[in-house]
């Protein structure tokens, strides 16, 4: 099931920082290749912009959490 974003939430200056540093941990994992995919990026922003919204606020396991979604995709389009 596909969990939208709030596309009316704003975010206070302490979360932006959390998810940026939770986004670039998870950006400068990956190689140049795939860091540079816009759809990833993407999908590595909605990963983490779902979690804040839902209180999340550890950059560790915003990361952690953009790292799953990214390997289930890679499963999914291999399998």
């Amino acid at each position: 099931m596909l969990r939208l974003i709030k596309l009316d939430r704003s975010y206070d200056p302490e979360t932006i920082a959390v998810m940026t540093a939770a986004f670039d941990t998870v950006c400068q994992s990956l190689s140049s290749r795939i860091r540079d995919d816009e759809h990833l990026q993407r999908t590595i922003a909605l990963a983490i912009l779902r979690l804040a919204d839902q209180g999340v606020r550890d950059p560790m396991l915003l990361a952690d959490a953009a790292f799953r979604e990214l390997a289930g995709i890679a499963r999914s389009a291999v399998g």
